[in-house]
């Protein structure tokens, strides 16, 4: 897809997530919009190009909201856009899933998904506090005694250093 100006990677639209700022998002919704009113009317797409039959009198692309989940941040915004390709079996065909970074590449987010991350870690640290009153073993690090390692041949010299030097 040209039009969406991917990046020059292959990618699993199902399984990678592709980074893009606020302002070319909207560009993107933008574009499909006035694509989508082109295959309605049944005129020629936004760059000039014919567009198939199949999406003649309906609309060719479909954007939804989602949230993507991240271990440090926790919830960020996600985009997805979907190809309505009535060949395809369900009707529509992932095309990419879009994450809302900021111009430096970084992961965005709402306050109120900030709010929530806030929130389910300070949940989950009562929850280990309780759980160490509870069973004070919990708290317990594990203790091992490692031993003295060396490279076999530094390990025989040692060893035949103690064993001469307790004669």
């Amino acid at each position: 897809m040209g039009e969406f100006k991917l990046p020059d990677v292959k990618f699993v639209p199902e399984i990678d997530i592709v980074g893009i700022t606020l302002s070319r998002l909207k560009k993107q919704i933008e574009w499909c919009n006035e694509y989508n009113l082109a295959a309605r009317m049944g005129g020629l797409d936004p760059s000039g190009d014919p567009i198939p039959d199949r999406y003649i009198g309906k609309n060719r692309y479909w954007i939804t909201e989602g949230e993507g989940l991240d271990q440090e941040i926790g919830s960020y915004p996600m985009f997805l856009i979907y190809d309505l390709d009535p060949r395809a079996l369900d009707g529509r065909a992932l095309i990419v899933r879009y994450k809302i970074v900021d111009p430096q590449g970084s992961p965005v987010q709402t306050q109120k998904m900030a709010a929530k991350h806030i929130q389910a870690a300070r949940l989950e640290a009562e929850r280990k506090e309780r759980m160490a009153k509870k069973n004070p073993a919990l708290n317990n690090a594990i203790k091992v005694k490692m031993p003295d390692i060396f490279r076999p041949v530094k390990a025989a010299k040692k060893a035949l250093e103690a064993l001469n030097g307790s004669q």
